[in-house]
C-alpha cells in the first residue's frame, strides 16, 4: 500500500499570504459560502482530467484534493480490480446547494412537517443549508450511491471497507460518522480531505461562527430566518478524524 501523500505547507509565511493560499483571488467570506466559480477558479481542476471515474458530469475540486484522490483511487484499483469507483457529487457553489435546500423545502415531500423549524431539522439530516456545506470548499466529495444501505453489502461494501481502513492515508476522513451527538446524519458516501478541509473549518469559524446573522437573513433562502441559527451546529459537528 501507499505511503501517505505529503500534507502541503500552507502557513509559512503571513497571514495574507496564508488567505491568499487558501482562498486564492477570491474574498474569504465568498469562498467559504460557496460564491465563486469552482470551473473559472484558479485553485481549482477537474476531477475527469485526472483519471478519476465519475458520473455523467465534469467535477470540479481543489488541486490537492484531487492530487490526493487520484493516488488514492490508482490504488484502491490496484486493490480491487473491478469494484465500483465513481465521484458522484463534488463542489457546489452556493446556488448550487440554494436549489437543493429550496426544492426540499417546497416540495412535497416535506410537505407535511407545518412547523418551520421540524421541516428545517427533516432537510438537516442530510442536506446542508446554503453557505454551510462542505461541498463549496473544493474538498469535499460524494462516492457512487447516496444511502447508507448501498455500503453494507456488495461493491459498496467493498468500498467502504478499503475506504474506512486506507482513506486516512492519503488524507481522506469521513466527516459524518455514526454516533456523533448532532448534526447530520452518518453519510458513508461522503469524504473529505482533511489538510485543507480542516484549515476552511477554522476559517469558516472565524468568519461566521460567533455570528448567526449571515445565515438568518429573511430571503436568503427558504427558511433562512428559521433554519440560520443552526448553521455553527450543524457545520461543527464532524467526527474527530476530520477535526
Amino acid at each position: 500500500m501507499a505511503a501517505a501523500i505529503a500534507v502541503p505547507l500552507l502557513f509559512s509565511c503571513s497571514h495574507a499570504a496564508d488567505e491568499a493560499e487558501l482562498f486564492g483571488r477570491t474574498k474569504p467570506e465568498d469562498y467559504l459560502t460557496g460564491r465563486f466559480n469552482p470551473v473559472t477558479h484558479e485553485r481549482f481542476v477537474c476531477v475527469n482530467d485526472a483519471g478519476v471515474p465519475t458520473n455523467e458530469w465534469r467535477h470540479y475540486l481543489r488541486r490537492e484534493t484531487v492530487t490526493a484522490l487520484a493516488k488514492m483511487y490508482a490504488d484502491f484499483r490496484k486493490a480491487h480490480p473491478k469494484a465500483p469507483f465513481w465521484v458522484q457529487s463534488s463542489t457546489r457553489s452556493f446556488n448550487d446547494q440554494k436549489a437543493i435546500w429550496d426544492g426540499k423545502w417546497n416540495g412535497q415531500r416535506y410537505a407535511r412537517e407545518k412547523d418551520p423549524m421540524h421541516k428545517a431539522l427533516a432537510i438537516l439530516r442530510y442536506s446542508s443549508m446554503p453557505g454551510t456545506s462542505r461541498h463549496h470548499w473544493g474538498t469535499d466529495f460524494d462516492l457512487n450511491i447516496l444511502t447508507n444501505e448501498y455500503y453494507e453489502s456488495g461493491g459498496g461494501k467493498v468500498l467502504y471497507r478499503w475506504m474506512t481502513e486506507n482513506a486516512g492515508r492519503y488524507g481522506f476522513c469521513q466527516p459524518y460518522t455514526a454516533g456523533r451527538k448532532g448534526g447530520y446524519n452518518e453519510e458513508k458516501w461522503h469524504w473529505s480531505y482533511r489538510p485543507l478541509a480542516a484549515a476552511l473549518l477554522g476559517q469558516w469559524n472565524n468568519y461566521f461562527g460567533r455570528s448567526v446573522a449571515a445565515f438568518s437573513r429573511t430571503g436568503l433562502f427558504s427558511g433562512s430566518e428559521i433554519a440560520g441559527k443552526l448553521a455553527p451546529v450543524f457545520v461543527n459537528t464532524i467526527s474527530e478524524s476530520c477535526r
